[in-house]
């Protein structure tokens, strides 16, 4: 009996030790592509099932980041861009539902979203991304840029982050370009506005 057991485990055990291992070996290669350092095509995609099959469903948010990259490297309003958008917001809701405090991964289900012309969706996931981390440096740049195309979406909580995240920029030597950027110098002039109804 007990060697029928651990006959069993070890089968139930294999199952994920191939999946763990492609995506060990896949992840210097999705670092690279974190850094800026894009393959071709053919990499991309097999980095991509590589990253769907780890045995986390929280990785699913990395596969969702090659698939946005993909797309911009398409072109975003291309065609071909489309299935590669469909399947970044797919993989992302699944990596959220593993792990619903990563704010990176509810920023780019926002980009994702917009792009597929869901503006309440996208609107709901910044929301969502600026109450998860209303101190994250590295996304400051990419939120405001969506706050703007989205602002009619927003509610009053989203817009009440976005003036806070915009005076805490202000006195980071290193956003220096963020605070001065279009993006928020527009977020600006329509906070302004708004205290002006």
């Amino acid at each position: 009996m007990l060697a029928v057991t651990a006959a069993g485990m070890m089968l139930y055990g294999l199952q994920y030790l191939g999946a763990s291992w492609a995506f060990a070996q896949a992840r210097p290669d999705y670092m690279l592509v974190t850094k800026g350092q894009l393959p071709g095509e053919l990499e991309l995609d097999a980095l991509t099932r590589s990253l769907r099959s780890s045995p986390y469903r929280s990785d699913q948010s990395g596969a969702a980041f090659v698939q946005l990259l993909r797309a911009q490297q398409l072109g975003i309003k291309s065609v071909r861009a489309l299935p590669r958008l469909i399947a970044a917001r797919h993989d992302l809701r699944l990596g959220i539902a593993a792990s619903p405090a990563d704010a990176y991964a509810w920023t780019r289900l926002a980009v994702a979203e917009a792009q597929l012309d869901d503006r309440k969706q996208a609107a709901d996931a910044l929301a969502m991304a600026l109450e998860l981390a209303p101190a994250e440096r590295v996304l400051a740049s990419m939120q405001f840029d969506m706050a703007v195309l989205l602002w009619d979406n927003l509610g009053p909580s989203a817009k009440a982050s976005l003036a806070q995240r915009l005076k805490w920029i202000e006195g980071i030597p290193e956003l220096h370009d963020v605070a001065a950027g279009n993006s928020a110098r527009a977020l600006r002039d329509r906070l302004k506005a708004d205290a002006t109804r």
